[in-house]
């Protein structure tokens, strides 16, 4: 199959049903997080658009009847003629395809997006997913930003976030009122993708994994200082690192960096992988340091949703998953020795006891956090705005 004949076209779907986008800084993001949303609409029978720059995840929406449009978006990037470009490239996508409603996620898709809908006159939402650095840039670009979230945000139908703190940032900057604003209970997991499963490799070994995007605010640095204390009084102790760098990322971890843990003998240092399930069945537990600006940390989810029991921070969007010692247990941010006591009372804690914490970690999954539960709620609002 040609890579052009591994997308699909208007002419392929149904051209006589409601038209829903949904438009991210990354067809990874779009694909991995949102992709059961997305389908859901399909099946509703609705034409589905997805909307994001070209990468390795863009031929795959083909064969859940979504089309993929590609839109080049330089995420972190602060020039304003780029800006105008990407701006006037909405314009001409938003308007050739007739959309009749859009989701927008992240800041650029969010700002310039809702600029466009508001231009010709197409409802909206906008999703934050954290706030990440957004608000930590200096003084005049930092009032910038907010300035221009004011502005474009003026005619969305909601913005929805993942957190009452996220939320209360935008209240107190006056960035929506709260009639308009919307919390998520996160952005939903398929708990029949992420089943539990047994450990089946490195049985002799207690497994912590780390899994997330390798930057510093993740608590990386922090995970490798506890795991450096551990090992030296439990040898039998293993400490995994999943994840891809984020090279254009300031506060990136580089590769070598990694390497050198590794070959020090502090952790073991795994590339980004298509399927993280099987790193997870391994583990006995998913350790993640966060004081990034999260949303609701998809690494902790999935471990829930896999009964393995997790240790983070009370940090905003990691405090929504954590019950201390219910499902995992709680330390605090940028700390490795409070980091390293969690680990080890998690290491001498029996089999029976962990797995409870893994037991109710799903359980609070399904109840809450269940990927059907958010797809009904994007039913009901769409529901509400298209008419």
């Amino acid at each position: 199959m040609s890579r052009l004949q591994q997308y699909i076209s208007e002419s392929d779907v149904t051209n006589n049903s409601k038209r829903i986008a949904f438009v991210g800084n990354t067809a990874f993001s779009l694909y991995n997080f949102r992709l059961g949303v997305m389908k859901s609409f399909v099946d509703k029978g609705y034409t589905v658009f997805a909307i994001a720059p070209r990468d390795q995840y863009s031929p795959l929406f083909a064969a859940d009847g979504i089309i993929f449009v590609h839109l080049e978006i330089d995420g972190k990037g602060t020039n304003v003629l780029t800006d105008i470009m990407l701006f006037c490239k909405m314009v001409k996508i938003y308007k050739s395809h007739s959309f009749d409603f859009v989701f927008h996620y992240t800041v650029k898709p969010i700002i310039y997006g809702s600029f466009v809908c508001r231009l010709l006159k197409i409802n909206s939402i906008a999703v934050t997913t954290g706030l990440g650095y957004t608000f930590d840039a200096g003084k005049w670009l930092n009032l910038f930003v907010v300035s221009l979230y004011r502005k474009s945000l003026q005619r969305v139908k909601e913005v929805w976030f993942l957190n009452t703190d996220n939320r209360d940032v935008f209240l107190k900057k006056h960035i929506v009122e709260e009639s308009r604003s919307f919390v998520l209970n996160s952005e939903g997991l398929d708990t029949d993708f992420f089943i539990p499963k047994r450990k089946a490799m490195n049985k002799d070994k207690f497994v912590f994994l780390f899994l997330s995007r390798l930057v510093k605010e993740k608590g990386i640095e922090e995970f490798v200082l506890a795991a450096k204390l551990l090992k030296q009084k439990y040898p039998n102790t293993e400490f995994q690192v999943l994840g891809k760098t984020d090279i254009q990322n300031p506060h990136n971890i580089p590769v070598t960096k990694l390497i050198e843990w590794d070959r020090e003998g502090a952790i073991r240092y795994f590339e980004d992988t298509m399927d993280v399930r099987t790193f997870i069945a391994n583990s006995d537990c998913v350790v993640l340091p966060s004081y990034y600006g999260e949303g609701v940390p998809r690494c902790l989810m999935e471990a829930m949703s896999m009964e393995r029991p997790i240790i983070t921070t009370d940090n905003v969007g990691c405090k929504e998953l954590i019950e201390h010692n219910i499902n995992g247990k709680m330390c605090a941010p940028r700390d490795v020795e409070s980091l390293a006591k969690m680990m080890e009372e998690m290491y001498l804690l029996d089999a029976a006891e962990r797995n409870e914490m893994g037991k109710n970690g799903r359980r609070k999954m399904l109840e809450h956090y269940d990927e059907k539960l958010i797809i009904d709620v994007y039913h009901h609002k769409t529901g509400l705005y298209i008419n």
